[in-house]
């Protein structure tokens, strides 16, 4: 009488095999906000805010650490790119709500391809490719200032980043959402949500063939200053 063992083997890669996509938070897909709601009851705007964001759900797969300074909101979880557009186009919606109207400013650091908070790896292969994010208006007009900075790639010679800048701003401008250029930064214009969503889209294609890419886009609701084209 003889026994036989059923072991299932995998059978190795290709070697020509893409390499698997690195996940949100292996790849570090996050951001670093600060919101400024011009009024006296700023704390209480805030906390409101933040509360409603919480209410709505949004904060499921993201894990938030709020300093003195700003709040850090990291995405673990797919589709990062839409849950932190989302976080953000809904807090800045309600703090504006909450101040009846008022002024309201956020600062807003996108990073892709960065996790470490003490050292940055920055060997990652297989990109992810993101989906466009989807957001519902909101109904509330910001303007905002936007720049891209993609900080790899190919090499210290080799790339040419203005490439991908041009192009992220060709595709706002196809939107309908980029204005016009300013110093250091393109104007943004629209509801809340297509600005948010425009640079969100932008910073995240270039992500899929720059392994590091960080955004900066500072927004402002209500302005006493003129509205600008």
């Amino acid at each position: 009488m003889s026994t036989q063992t059923d072991r299932t083997t995998t059978a190795p890669a290709p070697a020509d095999a893409p390499a698997p996509a690195a996940t949100p938070d292996r790849l570090g897909v996050g951001m670093r906000l600060s919101l400024h709601p011009h009024t006296d009851d700023f704390v209480g705007v805030i906390l409101s805010a933040l509360a409603d964001v919480e209410a709505a759900g949004l904060t499921a797969g993201l894990v938030t650490e709020t300093d003195e300074v700003s709040t850090y909101v990291g995405a673990r979880t797919a589709p990062a790119e839409q849950r932190l557009a989302a976080y953000l186009t809904a807090l800045v919606a309600a703090a504006s709500r909450r101040s009846g109207g008022g002024h309201v400013v956020a600062h807003v650091l996108l990073s892709r391809g960065c996790p470490g908070e003490v050292t940055c790896d920055l060997a990652v292969t297989g990109l992810p490719h993101a989906e466009p994010v989807a957001i519902e208006p909101t109904g509330i007009r910001a303007a905002a200032q936007w720049s891209l900075y993609p900080l790899l790639d190919g090499g210290s010679d080799a790339g040419d980043h203005m490439a991908h800048i041009e192009g992220a701003i060709a595709a706002a401008q196809r939107r309908g959402v980029a204005a016009s250029p300013a110093h250091y930064a393109t104007r943004l214009t629209g509801d809340v949500a297509d600005v948010v969503a425009t640079a969100v889209d932008a910073w995240a294609q270039v992500g899929t063939e720059v392994p590091h890419v960080v955004t900066h886009l500072t927004i402002s609701v209500g302005s006493p200053s003129p509205a600008q084209a």
